[in-house]
């Protein structure tokens, strides 16, 4: 039989990397899209040998683009494609890789753009997964294509590019429709071989369980490879993570968690401010942060940090009563540096009272290549 083909673009967005695709390129049923998505990646196999999986979570993630209506430019639903196994999660929203939705989109003709006196656009988007409203802000030329290139460095991102600014709207509740799901700052699971541990449980663009690092016999300033490294941690981060699921209402069962909400809530540590040395060899000083976290992806140690779960870690960090909070040198307000393994990034966080008004952050993208990707009809 011969192979199919769709067209698709490969972008890096912020740290990530993943394949664009217009929705109109797949197929109507969108119970064929997980199968073929597996496929084209290259999953399940730890290499995604036969795929064009980059056989780590930060590069094995789909953007499904349509035009938007009424005041939306732009919609886009995104996936995360499983490596070992054969699941996509479409439970959440990917922050880096939103951060290349609107080049793709003025790429390939989905939106149009005209630069305004700064030499930039504004898009709107909405992300299907959430229903988060994005207001992103690129440097466009003078026929309204994206510039890539420019001056600004993003910690995890090799070289410099042009400043991508993406401000997510009203992104509290974006899967439970609240801020605090459970009505708590802290709550305390029951997590079989870890015991009692308190935890917060927020929800800001993408749901995250934070605990306290010291909890969990860690420090915060470790690197993704001693995490990756110790199979002891690694399950009993995720065990926290399961039961948090559970807490949650994902899953029914905390044992179910992994295979049927393995991107949803991200499971993340905070510690108390010290200086470290980066994966890179830089050292970082306490003043250069207010919060020093870890966050996890789909089971393994993100390698920099999470866009969605930065913005979420950020808001619980000015959120008094939280774990977060407990370790947050910043103010209640505005701005938070957050230390990751590959240095720092900065989000900046509007409240009024108890509602987060938007939540925003820069990185760069960079288209990869476009073509054809082929898949066996099957």
């Amino acid at each position: 039989m011969a192979q199919q083909y769709f067209p698709a673009s490969l972008f890096r967005g912020g740290t990530s990397k993943g394949v664009y695709i217009r929705e109109r390129e797949l197929p109507a049923d969108r119970d064929r899209w997980d199968d073929l998505l597996l496929q084209t990646f290259g999953s399940p196999d730890p290499k995604q040998v036969d795929g064009v999986g980059g056989s780590h979570s930060t590069a094995s993630k789909a953007m499904i683009i349509s035009p938007g209506d009424d005041d939306i430019d732009v919609e886009y639903l995104f996936g995360q494609v499983g490596i070992e196994k054969p699941v996509v999660d479409w439970g959440g929203n990917c922050g880096n890789l939103s951060f290349a939705i609107g080049p793709f989109a003025l790429e390939r003709g989905v939106a149009t753009a005209e630069p305004d006196s700064d030499g930039k656009a504004t898009l709107r988007l909405r992300n299907e997964n959430t229903g988060t409203v994005v207001e992103q802000t690129l440097p466009v030329d003078e026929e309204g294509n994206p510039r890539y290139r420019g001056e600004f460095t993003v910690n995890g991102v090799p070289g410099t590019g042009a400043r991508i600014r993406s401000r997510f709207l009203d992104p509290g509740g974006s899967v439970t429709d609240a801020v605090f799901p459970t009505g708590n700052r802290i709550d305390t699971l029951d997590v079989p071989g870890v015991g009692s541990l308190e935890v917060s449980l927020v929800d800001v663009s993408n749901p995250c369980v934070f605990a306290r690092a010291s909890d969990l016999s860690l420090t915060a300033a470790e690197t993704p490879a001693t995490i990756d490294s110790d199979e002891a941690v690694l399950e009993r981060l995720e065990r926290v993570r399961s039961a948090a699921c559970e807490r949650l209402g994902f899953v029914d069962d905390a044992a179910d968690a992994t295979a049927e909400s393995p991107g949803i809530p991200k499971m993340t540590i905070v510690g108390e401010p010290q200086s470290y040395e980066t994966v890179g060899g830089e050292t970082i000083e306490t003043e250069e942060y207010d919060l020093l976290a870890r966050i996890m992806s789909m089971q393994k140690a993100h390698h920099a940090y999470a866009v969605t779960g930065a913005m979420c870690t950020a808001t619980a960090g000015v959120f008094e009563g939280t774990i977060p909070n407990e370790f947050c040198q910043a103010s209640t307000d505005g701005e938070v540096t957050i230390a990751h393994p590959k240095g720092t990034m900065w989000v900046g966080v509007e409240r009024d009272g108890e509602s987060v008004e938007a939540v925003s952050v820069d990185r760069t993208a960079r288209e990869l290549m476009h073509g054809d990707l082929y898949y066996l009809d099957r």
